[in-house]
């Protein structure tokens, strides 16, 4: 009788593994054996940050690490970096953004009026919501259009190339990232680009490369970096052909409230705002506040 017992419980604790959810499957798990890095399995996927929420928290940062060393392997913004910036930035992927958008870096459908060679996105797919943002001092609810990605992948290119390519009048925005090796460095000079405006974002960033290892993802030897159009990209630059022109978007498209010296001082304008009064309340002397045509309806001596 008890060996029969011992037989039964055998059988459904083996049934009872066998029969457990995977999460996340569409991403296979690196071997640690592979002789190269664990990056080059990822190739021509796709992933969901909705698939990976139930994951170990753990087990989160080690497929964006690896997601983050194919992108490094193929802008040049250290994989620790983009890793980390991420991490931060979507609460480890369970930020709204993230599991709704693949955005996972909160990156606008506009950012400061830049454009950038190379973008992963559309132009076109928007996830729209409230956002709470510091003006001169003054935190205001406001709602904006975010980017909304296919997938995870395409939301670090785009992150990458945006710092690559994103300037301030004739200059590049964040000169001298690209293929820069102290993570340090390229966070300081991520920060100086005006990436962020929390005092210690260096400080943040650098504890969770810090506590999660993350210098280790940099490590890019044997990394084969794919070439080539594929049928994606092809259609994504179909949709941009067929998006509104950059100066059309800004003056028509979003319907925003913009405050700037004037129409034309795209570098000094202080915020871009759905409400009329949310952009008056940070308007300040010097500045005038433009409906989405351009035309000025308030102003400060």
């Amino acid at each position: 009788m008890k060996k029969s017992k011992l037989l039964l419980f055998a059988c459904c604790t083996a049934l009872a593994v066998s029969s457990a959810p995977v999460y996340g499957a569409r991403i296979p798990k690196p071997s640690v054996s592979s002789d190269k890095p664990a990056a080059s399995v990822f190739k021509n996927t796709a992933t969901q940050a909705l698939d990976l929420i139930d994951l170990a928290q753990e087990e989160r940062v080690e497929r964006i690490g690896e997601m983050c060393r194919l992108d490094y392997a193929q802008s040049g913004v250290l994989a620790s970096v983009t890793a980390a910036q991420c991490i931060l930035e979507s609460g480890y992927l369970t930020s709204e953004l993230a599991s709704e958008a693949n955005n996972c870096f909160g990156m606008k459908s506009l950012l400061s009026n830049n454009d950038w060679e190379d973008s992963t996105w559309d132009g076109v797919s928007t996830y729209r919501k409230q956002t709470r943002e510091e003006y001169s001092g003054q935190v205001v609810t406001i709602e904006a259009d975010f980017r909304q990605y296919d997938s995870m992948e395409d939301s670090l290119a785009d992150h990458s190339a945006y710092l690559l390519g994103a300037r301030s009048g004739l200059s590049l925005r964040y000169e001298g990232l690209k293929d820069e090796k102290d993570p340090r460095t390229a966070i300081q000079i991520i920060k100086d680009g005006g990436y962020a405006t929390d005092s210690s974002y260096v400080e943040k960033v650098c504890a969770i490369i810090e506590r999660h290892d993350l210098t280790r993802f940099d490590d890019i030897d044997g990394v084969e970096v794919e070439k080539g159009t594929s049928e994606k990209e092809t259609e994504k630059t179909k949709k941009r052909a067929l998006a509104p022109d950059s100066d059309a978007m800004l003056s028509y498209r979003d319907g925003y409230y913009r405050v700037r010296r004037s129409w034309t001082d795209l570098d000094d304008q202080l915020g871009a705002f759905s409400m009329l009064e949310n952009a008056k309340s940070v308007c300040k002397p010097g500045y005038n506040v433009y409906d989405p045509k351009g035309n000025v309806v308030y102003s400060l001596p």
